[in-house]
């Protein structure tokens, strides 16, 4: 028998125990992110920030938000901090989607005859969206977070009124790094 002739009743088949063996090994990745962001106009200036670690897709963090404002004669200094919930889909580029409730926050209200009103009994709610792209060990984060909160029972230090509640909502965009393992 030729071996160079052209016979199709010769096949080289792998043994059976090799095929069965062979497994698709996907380790999960580990991300550490930081996010950041700030808007400032003539009247306000917001910063957040937002820390997270995700494990597998799955992510939990905290971030931070705070506001200053002066609006019709009253200015508002405000505080809160929520925890995010979040998924991430994709491997080298990345959407994360997640969900904030407000932990705990501050509010100190001054009005134009110097009434200041605090509280810190706070609840709300947000949800948010993240881009990620990565180099090598590094990601790079483009985010949007929206948060909407509501903070009762203001207290006055220098009058008997009190004000029932203060609600607001804000959004803003992030950009970030993060680190991947």
């Amino acid at each position: 028998m030729d071996p160079y002739s052209n016979n199709s009743s010769v096949i080289s088949r792998a043994p059976s125990s090799y095929v069965s063996s062979a497994r698709l090994v996907i380790s999960p990745k580990i991300r550490f992110r930081y996010l950041s962001g700030t808007y400032t106009s003539n009247s306000q200036e917001a910063t957040r920030s937002n820390s997270s670690i995700i494990w597998n897709g799955w992510g939990i963090g905290q971030s931070v938000f705070k506001y200053k404002a002066g609006i019709s004669g009253y200015t508002i200094d405000l505080e809160n901090t929520s925890i995010d919930l979040s998924y991430t889909f994709g491997d080298e580029y990345t959407l994360t989607l997640g969900s904030s409730a407000v932990s705990s926050g501050k509010l100190t209200i001054i009005s134009s005859d110097s009434d200041i009103y605090n509280s810190s009994n706070v609840e709300g709610y947000g949800y948010f969206g993240i881009l990620g792209i990565e180099y090598g060990i590094f990601e790079i984060l483009l985010g949007y977070q929206n948060i909407r909160y509501t903070f009762i029972e203001l207290e006055s230090e220098s009058t008997s009124t009190n004000l029932r509640r203060f609600r607001d909502s804000k959004s803003q965009y992030l950009t970030g790094i993060g680190l991947v393992f």
